[in-house]
């Protein structure tokens, strides 16, 4: 009897590629058979981890890249003895 570990097939349900071995004995002793509800809890555990993760890595990132922004963008004071001439108005660069 064959006993697959590895199928791959395309949209059509043709065998792309199989691996498995021939074993004869008693089913029970065939090897470990996992069903989807004994995983789950563990799949959706290492998905909210990784969804964790990645929130981390996005907010920490995007921390630094405000934390450039703000020393760069230091409020410009007016000095009060100075007129405001139209000059500076049209062209902010001018200091």
């Amino acid at each position: 009897m064959k006993i697959y570990t590895k199928i791959t097939v395309d949209k059509n349900n043709n065998i792309l590629e199989e691996k498995y071995y021939e074993y004869s004995g008693p089913m029970s002793l065939a090897g470990i058979h996992y069903d989807y509800k004994s995983t789950k809890s563990a799949k959706l555990m290492e998905k909210q981890a990784k969804r964790e993760k990645k929130l981390a890595e996005r907010k920490k990132k995007r921390e630094a890249k405000e934390g450039n922004l703000k020393d760069e963008l230091k409020p410009k004071s007016l000095d009060p003895s100075k007129p405001i001439s139209l000059d500076f108005l049209t062209n902010p660069d001018k200091e």
